[in-house]
């Protein structure tokens, strides 16, 4: 809230709360202009490697109190704080890979977690599962959810909601019996006790519920793995009528939340005529118009006490934009956006029942990321705290929306950070494409892009095509071409930027993770004479053994959706070889550096093997580092930090920034 937040504090007489978290709010006075830094002076790449400070903020139904992960000492922690009072709990989660919380109710913080392992009745090898922990630090008490639960391993699979039922909160979610065929059953959990109920379950392949706030069960939807069958069923009685049903083998829609009234659903269809919109469907299956925007990265956002939907949240490069059909919610904007003012980012992280209580979210140019409690109520303002108190604000790198063609005549936009204190021209360059690959990269902080940025480097994130965030169409122009089209687009920037004048040719690297990972792997052996040096953390190597492995993971079933959603993107089968960086590693002529976590269970550590052995067969330049007990996300901050610095080392080694 810069300085709009500040005024605004001061004159409510409101003191920055969470003394033990208290942080300077960065960016409110006027900043000096940015200079050319000294090595001596330049912050410490673990300022960017490790985790967020603050993560993971959420606000109680009262909006009395606010839970939060913080970074305390080098230790996690999970914390509980009394607005009121000023009050702290504490909890140790250090050894936790935290990936979100929410409040069951004003006193139980419900935790979800994940770790790596092989779980002996399901099928496939290690796997990332998740476990669900019902938390009262005001009491000391811990409850595992499905622990102790007879034919239930201890993890969650999701559907997460806040019902009160009797008078009494639950939090449900959905778990598979150890016997069962993926078939999911759905249980309300005691807070206290941490006792669960069953809700339903099915020979049904269920991907999802809606529940009314009063444990009503409202609809579901499946998906059979045979028929290919999406069916919306609705719930009357005791019995479930199908409501609509669709043959797709990948892009089946998706049953989202509820609609606006006490009787619908939101369903998003992602294929078709009417694709790429989301629709109320009422009891008897009629669809209504679609919800149509400009812009293709939505996000419904639902009333916290009745679950409704109450609006959407509009991504576009220059920031967040909200449209709520909630009239309480509608009263808000423009105090949201004028409490905001400032902030390019600026987003509602979470909500109290009364959804005049927030938790917001900004960053600019000059912020990384601040959170804050404000009640429209009262008008009291606090300070939570910034999300990256390491990054000096007179360090973050300019970061510019750009667009330029492919080689085809496709327009591809793309973000181009800058080092501080550099002309922008003839400046040495990283291409550091997304993972996905049908994800995006947007506007804000990249703990990556913005490392590189403070070592001298231009780096340039295109959303290639089959990215999300323009439309299907985008998407379905990168169907077939991986390794192809794909992989053009981003050399296809880096020619731009050179015909700009902002980069020099002669000095490219490409770095990524996962399949920006294959990316870095085909630019130095299927696209070759752009880049100098490559970084591939995470990155596949081999089509063949990649789908192979992936239908193991299915239990052999080469339709599965998942097995059909690659091959989409990959092409025709018997051109795989013709895209495997591994067949042709007789063509590197540059340095490669290959990074993968021990644990991973998204793209087996076997395809980083498979590219060492096959340079080493050809006596090419690499280094093979092993991360131990980490996952494909780079969640433990060591081997984060460890990834980001022998990142840095190697390119400045053979791409010299100054």
């Amino acid at each position: 809230m810069k300085k709009k937040i500040s005024a605004l504090m001061s004159a409510c007489g409101i003191s920055a709360l969470f003394a033990c978290m208290l942080v300077p709010i960065t960016g409110i006075a006027q900043t000096p202009p940015k200079s050319a830094p000294a090595p001596e002076t330049r912050p410490p790449l673990s300022a960017y490697g490790k985790l967020p400070d603050i993560e993971d903020v959420a606000l109680s139904p009262s909006g009395t109190r606010v839970a939060l992960v913080k970074d305390v000492d080098n230790q996690r922690i999970i914390i509980d704080h009394d607005l009121a009072t000023g009050d702290n709990k504490f909890a140790s989660v250090s050894k936790s890979k935290i990936r979100t919380l929410f409040w069951g109710d004003d006193d139980h913080i419900i935790l979800v977690a994940s770790q790596t392992a092989n779980l002996r009745e399901f099928v496939g090898g290690s796997s990332e599962w998740y476990t669900g922990q019902i938390i009262n630090l005001r009491k000391g008490k811990t409850h595992g959810m499905f622990r102790g639960m007879e034919k239930f391993y201890p993890v969650v699979m999701g559907d997460f909601n806040r019902i009160k039922v009797k008078d009494k909160y639950q939090v449900t979610a959905s778990n598979v019996k150890i016997e069962w065929d993926g078939f999911r059953s759905l249980y309300g959990f005691s807070l206290d006790t941490g006792r669960g109920f069953l809700l339903d379950e099915d020979p049904h392949h269920i991907h999802d519920w809606v529940i009314k706030p009063d444990g009503e069960l409202l609809a579901r939807a499946e998906h059979d793995r045979d028929t290919k069958v999406w069916n919306l069923r609705y719930r009357q009685g005791k019995s479930w009528k199908s409501i609509y049903s669709v043959k797709e083998a990948i892009d089946y829609p998706s049953l989202v939340g509820r609609g606006r009234d006490e009787q619908s659903v939101l369903v998003y269809k992602k294929t078709g005529d009417d694709g790429g919109y989301y629709y109320e469907v009422s009891p008897d299956g009629t669809f209504s118009e679609a919800f149509d925007f400009e812009s293709y990265q939505l996000a419904p956002i639902f009333h916290p006490a009745t679950r409704k939907l109450a609006g959407f949240a509009e991504y576009n490069p220059d920031g967040v934009r909200y449209t709520f059909y909630d009239k309480v919610l509608q009263k808000l904007q423009g105090p949201i956006d004028e409490a905001m003012e400032g902030y390019k980012i600026k987003r509602i992280v979470s909500m109290a029942d009364d959804p005049r209580k927030v938790i917001l979210y900004g960053e600019s140019d000059d912020d990384a990321g601040t959170y804050y409690f404000v009640d429209f109520i009262s008008g009291d303002f606090a300070l939570v705290g910034s999300r990256r108190p390491h990054i000096p604000a007179e360090w973050i790198a300019e970061q510019r929306a750009i667009t330029y063609k492919a080689a085809d005549g496709l327009e591809i936009h793309a973000y181009l950070t800058l080092p501080p204190g550099r002309d922008a021209k003839d400046l040495p360059l990283i291409v550091l494409p997304h993972g996905g690959p049908q994800a995006n990269d947007e506007w804000g902080f990249d703990w990556q892009a913005q490392a590189l940025a403070s070592r001298g480097y231009a780096v340039l994130q295109p959303n290639f095509r089959g990215s999300t965030g323009y439309g299907q169409s985008f998407i379905d122009a990168g169907h077939g071409e991986w390794g192809r089209k794909m992989q053009t687009d981003l050399s296809d920037g880096v020619r731009h930027l050179a015909s700009e004048g902002l980069i020099d040719p002669q000095k490219v690297c490409i770095a990524g993770a996962s399949y920006g990972g294959y990316a870095a792997l085909a630019g130095v052996t299927l696209d070759k004479g752009v880049y100098r040096c490559a970084v591939s953390i995470a990155g596949v190597s081999n089509i063949k053994a990649m789908i192979n492995w992936e239908i193991s993971e299915q239990g052999g079933k080469k339709n599965a959706s998942t097995i059909l959603y690659w091959k989409r993107f990959l092409g025709d089968e018997s051109r795989w070889n013709d895209i495997s960086p591994d067949r042709f590693a007789a063509n590197v002529t540059v340095p490669i550096l290959l990074i993968h976590g021990k644990d991973d269970t998204v793209v087996p550590i076997e395809q980083s093997y498979r590219m060492r052995d096959a340079l080493k067969k050809e006596a090419k330049p690499f280094e093979f580092v092993m991360l131990k007990e980490e996952d494909h996300w780079l969640s433990l901050e060591p081997t984060r930090l460890q990834t980001l610095e022998t990142m840095v080392q190697f390119l400045e080694t053979h791409n010299p920034p100054y």
